[in-house]
């Protein structure tokens, strides 16, 4: 895929898209993948989707730094600024619950489904209307699994978006 982004000299939208989500989507989620592997290998039955304190800091650690290369790659190819926007929010939102998790927990999923809603709605992207019920549907979910409380889940969502927010104001 990085080949052929700079094949095509960075000029092809659907391959930033592609970079973006690979960057985005499927570079965190094999970094789950091989937390989980090394929680499986070493006998650790702590429950990845509501982490003891400990355990949760080491993922949020794992996710600024993962998001930080990811935003240092679409630097280095000069993505659109829309997409280094994205990155940027990305960024912030989980440096920011990775600082408030110090001292109380707040809710990374609000936080990214808060960013994205805002993402999407302050970038006017088609069918923005429907972004706003991305917060609503995660802060649903984590509410069932009792992993927040509603607290948790309205700060992180109010979290996400000013990140999003600010974001724009300073890569835009």
């Amino acid at each position: 895929m990085l080949a052929l982004l700079l094949i095509s000299g960075g000029r092809s939208e659907d391959m930033w898209v592609l970079l973006g989500l690979c960057l985005y989507v499927v570079v965190p989620l094999l970094v789950l993948l091989l937390l989980l592997w090394h929680q499986r290998c070493t006998g650790d039955t702590s429950d990845v989707y509501d982490p003891t304190p400990v355990r949760r800091q080491a993922m949020l650690n794992l996710g600024v730094v993962t998001y930080a290369l990811c935003l240092v790659v679409l630097s280095v190819l000069e993505a659109p600024p829309l997409y280094c926007w994205a990155g940027a929010t990305f960024l912030g939102g989980a440096a920011a619950v990775w600082g408030i998790n110090r001292f109380w927990k707040i809710s990374i999923h609000a936080t990214g489904a808060g960013g994205a809603a805002a993402l999407v709605t302050l970038a006017e992207a088609s069918g923005w209307p429907l972004a706003l019920g991305l917060p609503v549907v995660v802060g649903w979910a984590r509410w069932e699994r009792e992993a927040h409380t509603g607290a948790q889940l309205v700060a992180g969502t109010l979290l996400g978006a000013l990140v999003a927010w600010v974001c724009r104001e300073i890569v835009l």
